[in-house]
């Protein structure tokens, strides 16, 4: 891989942008009786973070019950780095929720001191994004810029420009989700996250192909750049996703 032309992201002891691609495995619980259980699986497994997809949670919109919810998460996970995720429907989530919401539902998450990073999803708009992400890193949240595109692979120039677009509005990392319908579209993909690499990244980036065909893409991070991979401990939260276990092994032997 060529030099990085920016410097990692830090969060706790982690450094985001540096080596081999870190593992993020997602925490998926309906209800907070669950949550014990859950952690118990990914604290078997290799991972460096993990994204708690709050969109699963019964009663989601309750700042109450999320609240409860990550306590026992923070508390249960320890110094683990804390990834706090809302997906949108728009963006093959699970919950409906008002823009306004989702906003106070990330800044709640980020003021309460228990979540080191905050997913904002660009679909909502750049001035929303911009806004939203100045304070929540005046509450001291890393923010993860993401876009997902479920029903295609967008052409090589798009995702960049998609993933410039959103190191403008001062996210500090970017991340571009996106569905092959080929393999060539696969391989867009992979172009795209080099071109990134080479050419316009000033701050970590995440790139992915979704589903089976896409499943490369999650482990060619020292090809490409991309600065994480999704890996499962149980239940996946979006398709392709595979074992973390697997992913690490392949992720250092590639190196």
């Amino acid at each position: 891989m060529n030099d990085k032309r920016y410097i990692p992201f830090r969060v706790k002891n982690l450094e985001l942008g540096s080596g081999i691609s870190k593992i993020c495995v997602p925490l998926v619980v309906r209800r907070e009786e669950e949550i014990a259980g859950q952690i118990a699986q990914i604290r078997q497994v290799p991972c460096d973070l993990v994204e708690w997809r709050v969109d699963f949670l019964e009663d989601c919109c309750s700042w109450e019950k999320v609240y409860k919810a990550l306590e026992q998460i923070r508390d249960r996970l320890k110094d683990k780095v804390l990834l706090f995720t809302f997906r949108t429907k728009p963006e093959g989530g699970e919950s409906e929720i008002t823009p306004e919401a989702y906003a106070n539902l990330c800044l709640a998450a980020a003021g309460s001191g228990l979540v080191d990073l905050v997913d904002v999803e660009y679909h909502l708009g750049e001035a929303f994004v911009r806004d939203l992400t100045v304070k929540l890193r005046e509450k001291k949240a890393g923010v993860i810029g993401s876009c997902h595109d479920f029903k295609k692979t967008p052409a090589r120039d798009e995702i960049v420009d998609i993933m410039c677009r959103m190191q403008r509005l001062g996210v500090d990392i970017t991340k571009m989700a996106v569905m092959p319908q080929s393999r060539d579209d696969v391989v867009t993909l992979l172009q795209a996250s080099v071109d990134m690499e080479e050419r316009c990244a000033d701050r970590p980036f995440i790139t992915m192909s979704m589903g089976r065909l896409g499943a490369l893409s999650r482990l060619a991070g020292s090809l490409t750049g991309s600065a994480l991979t999704f890996a499962t401990a149980g239940r996946a939260s979006a398709p392709g996703q595979m074992n973390a276990e697997g992913i690490r092994q392949t992720l250092e032997l590639l190196g």
